[in-house]
């Protein structure tokens, strides 16, 4: 599992950290989605969080999102947020609040200025670092 590959449309990777950017100093949140595992959608879903450093995603709102997912016969491949002031590194509160060990959990970092996207399994109380590739929407 810790070499495992990540694929995402370059289109996708470079929306996920526009929207993000979009919404500082707040974080931002959202799912990615595909078929075969890849992402090749992004669903913007609203912080519920008025903190800063916190993001929250309302059930509700997962679920809805999921429904169209599967409408359009792609499965959830990955969660995404924002650390507008921190490493791309799971924070303690992103490892304690992980509903989803299954999917893939990507951090978009504008830590000291420098945009940097990662992505991880977290497992109970510890995470893995996956390996992202970005994909050209001609492959």
């Amino acid at each position: 599992m810790k070499n495992e590959d990540i694929l995402i449309k370059k289109k996708i990777y470079e929306d996920m950290i526009s929207y993000c950017s979009s919404k500082l100093p707040y974080e931002a949140c959202g799912l990615l989605s595909g078929a075969h595992g890849g992402c090749t959608a992004m669903w913007k879903i609203k912080n519920e969080s008025q903190k800063l450093n916190r993001f929250m995603m309302s059930s509700e709102s997962i679920k809805d999102a999921v429904q169209e997912m599967e409408q359009l016969s792609e499965d959830l491949t990955g969660i995404f947020h924002s650390h507008p002031n921190s490493p791309a590194v799971p924070s303690t509160h992103d490892i304690n609040n992980n509903s989803y060990p299954e999917i893939p959990y990507f951090i978009v970092s504008f830590y000291r200025g420098k945009t940097e996207v990662k992505v991880y399994k977290i497992e109970g109380k510890k995470y893995y670092p996956l390996n992202l590739k970005i994909i050209d929407s001609s492959t």
